[in-house]
């Protein structure tokens, strides 16, 4: 193998230097020693960020700061242009990955040279990184297919699983620079541009294989985007639409079983309905009463 790095760490920031900083404490504990690490800040209004990156005095790591607010979608898109390695994983900034991360995928990436990524399990954090129960979580994993060994997800078969329940983590992914299109995620979604991804590349025979092991922890906190979003109804309005799109896709392509998967939306209704459940539960009535007109749009879309 090269001396030079194989893979980047592209981390996307907008904000929490404090999160960040345990981001890239993760990076620097991997047991693999040669990798690039990229901050790439989002136009963010946090003052303190480049001296946060530039206070570990490790050359390894380097901070880049947009001139404007790409968005989410953007920034990301941005984090894969200004990687330079074979390899690229784009760690959220409020995530951390586990020490052996690094060397597992890129030894996945070696077994599967056709693989457009590699992903692996994740287990969820809270904001002190300890372990905390999710039960869409656990739904997801439920519904997922690794099974003790590294498979490929792919065609209907991977599409059709997927739609079934999102169970891959899009920031685990550890993507081949060189079997991405410009630009992969697109700016129109503000929290389906992964799924949309991920979608897009197996309609089009692309590839993705799965680690059996949890080297990833994704932490799951209020301020998040997805939790902002869930919130309110516009994730499950975009899923709803999502959803729609690709049905028609894949029927287009005779993936029948996937469209029939995608024109049920149950993994989308039945997130509605716990979280109705959740809201009445804790006196929600108003966002409640938004997410049932969200699950009859679900219903008959």
């Amino acid at each position: 193998m090269s001396s030079d790095p194989q893979i980047t760490f592209a981390i996307p920031f907008y904000s929490g230097v404090p999160y960040l900083r345990r981001a890239i404490e993760s990076v620097r504990a991997q047991s693999l020693k040669n990798w690039v690490c990229i901050v790439v800040d989002d136009a963010g209004s946090e003052t303190d960020t480049e001296a946060a990156v530039a206070s570990y005095g490790d050359t390894r790591i380097r901070y880049v700061r947009n001139q404007t607010n790409l968005g989410l979608a953007g920034n990301w898109n941005q984090a894969l242009r200004v990687s330079q390695t074979p390899l690229v994983t784009l760690l959220h900034s409020d995530d951390e990955l586990h020490p052996e991360y690094a060397e597992s995928v890129i030894s996945t990436h070696v077994a599967y040279p056709n693989a457009v990524a590699v992903f692996t399990r994740a287990s969820i954090i809270d904001t002190d990184s300890k372990p905390v129960f999710s039960f869409p979580d656990r739904i997801k994993r439920v519904v997922e297919s690794l099974k003790g060994s590294a498979p490929t997800v792919c065609g209907e078969e991977g599409l059709n699983g997927l739609l079934r329940g999102q169970y891959i983590f899009c920031p685990t992914l550890c993507y081949r620079a060189s079997r991405l299109d410009p630009d992969p995620f697109q700016p129109r979604w503000r929290m389906v541009a992964d799924l949309e991804f991920l979608a897009t590349t197996l309609l089009n025979g692309g590839e993705f294989v799965g680690i059996p092991e949890e080297l990833y922890s994704y932490r799951r906190h209020d301020k998040s985007q997805t939790a902002l979003l869930t919130a309110t109804t516009e994730r499950f309005d975009e899923e709803i639409e999502i959803y729609g799109e690709l049905s028609t896709r894949a029927e287009a392509l005779g993936w029948l079983t996937a469209a029939r998967t995608a024109d049920t939306k149950r993994i989308i209704r039945l997130h509605l309905t716990y979280r109705i459940i959740g809201d009445l539960l804790h006196g929600r009535r108003e966002p409640a009463r938004s997410k049932r007109a969200a699950l009859k749009r679900a219903s008959h879309a």
